[in-house]
């Protein structure tokens, strides 16, 4: 009869950012390892809390079904001597197994005769199976920081205080760090008991609510929004819930009270995004709009104690904020009694990256980058203007009081925007100062201008080139220059504004400005940051549902634009999903040249001599070829590339192929002949090649 499986990790307070992955972790690693042990299961629930790791799992196998397996021993000319007697490798292999020598059976392989035992294995029950798997699982659970407490070598995020293991109403027997697991959990610190009896994992949640815990994460966050829509309204205002700011506060509390504080009006003069960072990303209040969209003097913040505890919770953030925004507000007088552009001398006193410089040549280099982008894009005077100016002052805020002195770093640029305002810059210089860092995120917004996208564009790829000219690339999971960000901050800006720019004169122009490394060693250059800017663009494809192979097939194939990279990949996919039968020709023609071409390492350009035919076939076969040459490379060479003409144009070849490859052969002991013919076939497949790598697709069968 299905049994319901209760694991709960109690510890010390975990760090917020923690939670989440954990339980990704724990589900993940109980999904993978039941279906090992063959334990079916319904569903699989995770719940967190600063104070818990939780996994509860309705309908569990009670145990393992009977099983046959056939296990391979050794080869039968080992296992057998010339009497069809079993060999001390055979005794050994029975005695493993449980059989009787005798009961092994010779069956045939690929690679000749073996030996083979059928045996029947007992299904296990599933409490036999959990201490195990549970235990595996926890001391297997990744953080970012671990400790070690008592005299124990066992690390985890925190001190484990307390483990529950249920199954169903019976005590698994499994010990963690030196922690013994049982059925008692604990409750909030304030508001429940400290030792809290669970009957039954059915039982779990409503066991911690009557003891002051909301144990499921998505049911308190939902508590944290409602409470928060209701006090602000009361306001007259609309809670500001960011969506990071939500998730952190929400693994902070195990019972929310959502409070309403005040500030002085007077800080409203600042400008809102600094007073909004500093309540959520220093004490992580939620901000309250008015009806206009204006901050109101108020916000909102999650208490995590009981009534009593309110008033001065209340009290005592009020009181830490008013000095964080006093000292904005110190930051910001004193910012603005000097114009921003005065600040562009100070920028040559703080180092760009190692060996590479000051930020003063760095904006030297993005005025350089602006021109050349705007030449080739074709920008107008107005917005190249403008982007000049904005690549210029674009980093003097990272020497202010406000970015540099203080904990708001993450408003650099948004600052420097307000500064260029105040210091009677156009707007439009600081609307691109403002946006230059945009898109901090896959999904963020991109700039909104195009000097704002210039300068973002241009400010990227110089971090790049001169991350990868030092040898700084990503490596694993390590970014600590958030490059993978920043490249498809790149991608993301030439396929959503359509520029047209490729990236084999792009990426080299981008490292010709950049100083020789102190570092004399050979570094990557631009293909590699060609190679790395193609993978990102393959993680974006394929986060959009681009099949893998059709993404491989383009990345595969010359290219050199993103734009139209990514045009072609989606007139590829389309292709398939509405003529399958044409697509499927396609792949077929393209991979017969290619197959015979490649691994002989014949050059897309090399040279073809009529004289050399001595076929009929060969003669038809490069004319046709000429003529879908010039067909494909007019319909693909214009800036709205026609890839359905050129589809068009590639199919007449079926008939002409699929005949030569019956009755001519390529790889002919004539020297002379055979490359002639491999050259035919060479510019066949570089043909193809200019709609995607026909290869790399993967056929159904």
């Amino acid at each position: 009869m299905p049994s319901d499986l209760l694991y709960e990790i109690g510890v010390e307070e975990i760090p917020a950012g923690a939670v989440l992955p954990a339980l990704d972790q724990l589900e993940e690693g109980l999904r993978r390892s039941l279906e090992d042990l063959r334990l079916s299961h319904g569903e699989i629930l995770t719940y967190g809390t600063p104070r818990r790791l939780a996994v509860l799992i309705h309908e569990l196998q009670e145990r393992q079904e009977n099983r046959t397996v056939e296990v391979k021993g050794p080869p039968a000319a080992q296992g057998l001597d010339e009497q069809g007697q079993p060999t001390k490798a055979a005794l050994g292999f029975a005695r493993k197994q449980g059989v009787e020598p005798s009961a092994l059976e010779v069956r045939p392989t690929a690679k000749g005769d073996f030996l083979f035992a059928v045996v029947s294995q007992q299904g296990r029950a599933a409490a036999e199976l959990l201490p195990e798997l549970l235990q595996r699982l926890t001391t297997s659970l990744t953080f970012p920081k671990t400790m070690r407490w008592g005299e124990g070598e066992f690390r985890f995020v925190r001190p484990v205080r307390w483990i529950v293991a249920l199954l169903d109403a019976q005590v698994l027997d499994l010990e963690i760090g030196g922690v013994r697991a049982g059925n008692f959990t604990s409750g909030h610190r304030v508001l429940g008991q400290r030792e809290v009896p669970v009957p039954s994992p059915a039982a779990y949640l409503e066991t911690l609510r009557a003891n002051g815990i909301i144990a499921d994460h998505r049911a308190r966050e939902q508590m944290i929004r409602a409470e928060a829509l209701l006090k602000a309204r009361d306001l007259g205002g609309t809670p500001v819930l960011e969506e990071q700011t939500l998730t952190e506060v929400n693994f902070l509390v195990e019972w929310p009270t959502v409070l309403v504080g005040s500030f002085d009006p007077a800080y409203l003069a600042l400008p809102p995004e600094v007073v909004m960072t500093v309540m959520e990303g220093h004490q992580k209040y939620f901000p309250v709009r008015g009806e206009n969209g204006q901050l109101l003097p108020h916000f909102l913040v999650v208490s995590n104690s009981g009534p009593e505890a309110h008033p001065a919770v209340l009290a005592g953030n009020e009181r830490v904020l008013r000095p964080r925004l006093e000292d904005a507000r110190f930051y910001l007088d004193e910012d603005m009694k000097r114009p921003l552009a005065d600040r562009l001398e100070g920028l040559e006193q703080v180092t760009f990256l190692g060996g590479l410089g000051t930020l003063r040549d760095k904006t030297d280099r993005l005025q350089e980058h602006v021109h050349w982008l705007s030449e080739r894009l074709d920008i107008a005077p107005r917005d190249h203007e403008a982007a000049q100016r904005a690549a210029e002052l674009c980093k003097c805020d990272l020497i202010t009081m406000m970015i540099g002195d203080s904990k708001l770093g993450e408003l650099q640029g948004i600052v420097g925007g307000y500064y260029a305002r105040h210091s009677g810059e156009p707007e439009a210089v600081a609307a691109a100062i403002s946006e230059h860092y945009l898109p901090l995120s896959a999904e963020g917004p991109l700039p909104a201008t195009v000097p704002g996208a210039l300068v973002s564009l241009a400010d990227k790829l110089d971090n790049l080139a001169a991350a990868f000219l030092l040898g700084q690339e990503p490596t694993g999971s390590a970014d600590p220059l958030a490059l993978r960000r920043q490249a498809t901050g790149v991608i993301r800006i030439l396929r959503e504004l359509g520029w047209r720019l490729p990236l084999q004169q792009l990426l080299p122009q981008v490292f010709s400005r950049l100083p020789e490394p102190t570092d004399s060693t050979s570094t990557p250059g631009p293909a590699s940051l060609q190679a790395f800017l193609a993978q990102r663009l393959e993680a974006a494809w394929i986060a959009e549902q681009i099949p893998y192979d059709i993404a491989r097939a383009l990345l595969s194939a010359p290219w050199q634009e993103v734009a139209e990279a990514s045009a072609r990949v989606a007139f590829l996919v389309s292709l398939r999903q509405e003529d399958p039968e044409t697509f499927a020709q396609l792949v077929t023609l393209a991979e017969r040249p290619a197959r015979i071409r490649r691994p002989a390492g014949v050059p897309d350009e090399a040279p073809v001599n009529p004289k050399l035919f001595e076929h009929p076939l060969e003669g038809r076969l490069w004319e046709l070829a000429q003529t879908v040459e010039k067909q494909v490379a007019r319909a693909l060479d214009q800036d709205e590339p026609d890839y359905a003409s050129a589809v068009q144009a590639l199919l007449p070849l079926a008939k002409l192929v699929h005949e030569f490859f019956e009755e001519v052969m390529v790889m002919v002991e004539d020297e002379k002949l055979r490359l002639n013919r491999l050259a035919l076939m060479a510019h066949l497949d570089a043909t193809f090649l200019r709609l995607a790598d026909f290869l790399e697709i993967v056929q159904p069968g």
